[in-house]
């Protein structure tokens, strides 16, 4: 009951943000509520544009029909409200405005931005040869740990460890962390950064197989951790870095562009620019 009221309302939603009036290139209508109308290629699209959850449901005939009868009392509220003129509505205009705005800005930064940016593999190529050196990963460690919220707690866990007892199932049996049922402790490979300083601390100062010999605090509780295998800085080559090389020069000539419009800009059109006043301190 509660998922088909969940995806009801997403379809109510998406309705809502997306139809469109009138008939395109004169296709047939599937659905015509006053001068509100619905293509099979628009409702295809709709479909398309949701997430992968209702996808799957609404690309279905029982899907399609539900989705089709949402857009009619959508449209039916639409048409109703339009009798009363609220297409006038001082809100409703308001509103259309700011995303008449929204969409003027976002259109013009496509064609006199995006269009003019093509950044090939070429170009990352050669951005990547002059820049080697700054592709790199970090030094990194694989550990597993097991969390306890008191020392005393820790301490018993060492001591069996340190008889000869094995990591991962004192892990499972011991553990608050809760994956640490089902992943033994594992943590996976992490650099730093990635975990809070005491824990980081501790697991970078460790050599390959061996587990702190005394507890972890962190805000957590307390930590026994375990460095199962470390690796060192390592060269990231082209084809690992190519797909982040061209976003980042495409971005680089992106501001490039946008700088010089803004620039172009101030020079024609006048700017009065208060909001200083606001950050006086009284």
């Amino acid at each position: 009951m509660k998922k088909a009221l969940a995806i009801g309302l997403v379809a109510m939603f998406m309705v809502f943000c997306g139809f469109k009036l009138g008939l395109p290139g004169g296709e047939k209508a599937l659905l015509r509520v006053g001068s509100s109308s619905l293509t099979a290629k628009e409702l295809d699209e709709k479909i398309e544009a949701m997430p992968a959850q209702y996808k799957e449901f609404y690309s279905s005939q029982e899907g399609k029909k539900q989705l089709i009868d949402n857009i009619k009392k959508e449209f039916l509220v639409l048409e109703y409200a339009k009798t009363q003129r609220y297409d006038n509505n001082k809100d409703v205009v308001d509103q259309l405005n700011k995303v008449k705005n929204q969409i003027i800005v976002a259109v013009y930064l496509r064609d006199n931005i995006d269009k003019k940016i093509n950044v090939n593999e070429g170009d990352a190529k050669k951005y990547y040869n002059e820049h080697v050196s700054e592709f790199k990963t970090k030094d990194q460690v694989k550990a597993s740990h097991i969390l306890v919220k008191t020392e005393d707690e820790a301490k018993a866990i060492i001591t069996r460890l340190d008889k000869g007892e094995d990591f991962n199932k004192l892990a499972v049996e011991n553990s608050i962390d809760p994956s640490s049922k089902t992943n033994k402790g594992d943590l996976g490979w992490f650099a730093k950064g990635q975990m809070v300083k005491p824990f980081e601390a501790a697991a970078f100062a460790l050599t390959k197989g061996a587990y702190t010999k005394t507890a972890v605090q962190t805000q957590y509780g307390y930590h026994i951790i375990l460095v199962e295998d470390k690796k060192g800085e390592q060269d990231l080559s082209f084809d690992q870095v190519k797909e982040d090389v061209k976003n980042f020069i495409t971005q680089q000539e992106q501001k490039k562009l946008l700088d010089t419009l803004i620039t172009k800009a101030q020079k024609s059109i006048k700017v009065q620019d208060n909001s200083e006043q606001l950050l006086i301190k009284k």
